[in-house]
């Protein structure tokens, strides 16, 4: 086995940005959940759906936000501009690697500096979803946003587009389940790293530092 050497992989930043990412989506999953189905404390009406409500747009906004704060850490943080990372052509050759070792149909793969492919594609289809959920939910939402402008007025053209309210509801609700089938491969991805290699992979977005090979070529 290579000798490991404790590396810096996550700054504070990076750390607070994903919980902040991974709260906002619990939250976003448990509101929208209630909003369609509203399994305690009364019907549609109640100040209880007024709270989810309000819970749920305040979640989206941190999650946007979030996401733009990403990009930006992408291509202009001190600590680690990692934008190279995420090529998606570089990426496409490494993917039937990877898969073929998380289906354990083999016991190595090559290492990489920070994000293996199947990583980076989950996260790039992770922030086109993003905005794709925000625009359905602003087509759903029949308010105005910030007071000023009707969302359902601006946003009619997301509904038109996708052939009507109804279908933009089921496109609405088979994104949140992709986010949720996603996380729990993430999870497992990060587990079974941690487990299988010993590099604190999991450990590593609570602590900043993970376990890599001090003479594996990465990429």
């Amino acid at each position: 086995m290579p000798k490991m050497q404790l590396k810096h992989e996550w700054n504070a930043a990076y750390r607070i940005e994903h919980w902040v990412h991974v709260a906002s989506m619990v939250v976003l999953i448990f509101t929208g959940f209630y909003i369609h189905w509203p399994f305690f404390g009364g019907g549609q009406e109640s100040q209880i759906m007024a709270w989810m409500r309000f819970l749920h747009f305040v979640s989206m906004y941190t999650l946007i936000i979030g996401l733009a704060i990403r990009v930006y850490m992408a291509f202009f943080s001190r600590f680690d501009a990692d934008w190279k990372d995420f090529s998606i052509i570089q990426n496409l050759k490494g993917a039937p690697e990877m898969i073929a070792y998380y289906t354990f149909l083999r016991d190595e793969h090559k290492e990489y500096r920070k994000y293996n492919p199947l990583q980076v594609f989950t996260y790039l289809s992770w922030a086109g979803i993003v905005i794709l959920q925000a625009l359905t939910g602003f087509a759903l939402y029949s308010g105005d946003v910030f007071g000023l402008f009707s969302a359902q007025s601006a946003f009619g053209w997301v509904n038109r587009l996708l052939g009507g309210e109804s279908f933009t509801r089921i496109w609405h609700f088979l994104i949140m389940w992709y986010f949720i089938i996603t996380a729990v491969v993430h999870v497992y991805m990060s587990l079974l790293q941690t487990f299988v290699k010993r590099d604190r992979t999991f450990q590593s977005m609570f602590t900043g530092y993970k376990l890599s090979s001090a003479t594996g070529k990465k990429r």
